[in-house]
C-alpha cells in the first residue's frame, strides 16, 4: 500500500510538475510584418478623391520585418487592383528582394476613371512564418465642380446698347439672390463689384464687344470713375467654346465650358478680358467662384444694339 501511494505521490507530482511547465511555456513573440507610407510629396498616402480624367498614380511603400524576436523573414509581397468588378492580380507572391526590408517604388500611367468611379490598390507583405500586412488606397472619381445644390441663373435675350450715355450697357449680377439688371454708366458706378460685363459698340471699328469690369480702369476708356479703380472690382476672363449646347448646359457643363474653352484675344493690347460679338457666337466667361455663357442671339449691322442671353453657374 505503500508502494501504491508512493507511485500516486510520484504520478501527481509528475503531473503537477507538466502542467507547472506548460503554464510557464510563453508564446512565441511575433509582431509579423509592417507596411510604412514614406513622408514624401508626390505619392498616393492615403484615401484620394479626384475630379473624373486621366492620371498617373506613384506608389511607394517600405515592407519591414517583425520587430519581435520569433518574426521570420520576409518571404513574398502582393498588389491587387479592383475597380468594381472584383479584385485583379497585378502580380501574386513576388520574392521578397531582402528578408529585412525593402522599398517597392512604381507609377501606374494614364490610370483614367469616369464620375462615381472607385478604383481600390492592394498591397500585401508575408513573412516565412505566413504573418501578413496589408495596405489598401481607394481612389474615388468624383466631380468636384458639382455644387450640393446646383443653381444656374438665365438672363435671357436681353436687349443691349450704348444707352443715352454713349457709354455701354453694364450687365449687374446679385450672386447672393441670382438677380440680374443693365444699368447704364452712371447706376453702375455704386455697384462696380457685381458687374459681370459691359457690352459696348465701337462706331470707329464697326465691332460689337462685351469688356471685364476692370479694364474700365484702364486710361484707355475716357471719364473712369474713381469707383472702377476700387479693389472691389471684378475681372473677367472670356474664352471661347465649341460644341456647347446653350439651352441644356448643366451646373457643371458652364464652368467645363470655360475649362475646356480657348482665351479670346480678339482686341489687340485686351487680352482674354474683350470678346467680340457675332452672330450665334457662344462665350465661356469667369469672373473669381462664377462661371457663366453669353449667346449672342444677334447684333444690329453698323450700329449700336445686340440680342444677348446669358446663363451663370451660381456658386
Amino acid at each position: 500500500m505503500q508502494y501504491r501511494a508512493a507511485l500516486v505521490r510520484t504520478g501527481l507530482l509528475t503531473a503537477l510538475t507538466f502542467a507547472t511547465f506548460v503554464a510557464c511555456k510563453k508564446e512565441k513573440e511575433q509582431n509579423g510584418p509592417s507596411i510604412i507610407i514614406p513622408n514624401e510629396t508626390g505619392i498616393v498616402a492615403g484615401d484620394q478623391t479626384v475630379p473624373p480624367g486621366s492620371y498617373s498614380f506613384r506608389f511607394k511603400l517600405l515592407f519591414q520585418k517583425g520587430s519581435g524576436k520569433d518574426d521570420a523573414d520576409l518571404k513574398d509581397f502582393s498588389f491587387s487592383f479592383n475597380a468594381g468588378a472584383g479584385n485583379q492580380n497585378v502580380f501574386t507572391n513576388r520574392s521578397a528582394s531582402n528578408g529585412t526590408s525593402f522599398t517597392f517604388d512604381t507609377t501606374l500611367t494614364n490610370i483614367t476613371g469616369t464620375n462615381g468611379q472607385v478604383f481600390t490598390y492592394t498591397f500585401t507583405i508575408r513573412d516565412k512564418n505566413d504573418k501578413t500586412a496589408t495596405k489598401s488606397f481607394r481612389i474615388t472619381f468624383q466631380d468636384t465642380t458639382s455644387n450640393p445644390s446646383p443653381t444656374i441663373d438665365s438672363y435671357l435675350n436681353q436687349s443691349y446698347t450704348n444707352q443715352a450715355d454713349g457709354k455701354g450697357t453694364h450687365l449687374r449680377y446679385q450672386a447672393g439672390s441670382g438677380t440680374f439688371s443693365l444699368q447704364d454708366r452712371s447706376a453702375a458706378n455704386g455697384n462696380p463689384s457685381s458687374i459681370l460685363f459691359v457690352y459696348f459698340y465701337s462706331s470707329t471699328t464697326a465691332r460689337h464687344s462685351i469688356i471685364s469690369p476692370a479694364i474700365l480702369r484702364d486710361a484707355i476708356y475716357d471719364g473712369t470713375p474713381v469707383e472702377w479703380d476700387n479693389p472691389s472690382t471684378q475681372t473677367t476672363n472670356f474664352r471661347s467654346t465649341t460644341g456647347v449646347n446653350f439651352d441644356g448646359v448643366t451646373y457643371s457643363g458652364i464652368a467645363a465650358a470655360f475649362n475646356n474653352g480657348t482665351d479670346v484675344n480678339d482686341f489687340t493690347g485686351n487680352g482674354n478680358q474683350r470678346a467680340e460679338c457675332t452672330n450665334g457666337r457662344i462665350l465661356a466667361f469667369r469672373q473669381g467662384t462664377i462661371y457663366g455663357l453669353v449667346r449672342v442671339e444677334s447684333v444690329t449691322q453698323n450700329a449700336a444694339g445686340a440680342t444677348l442671353s446669358v446663363k451663370v453657374a451660381r456658386p
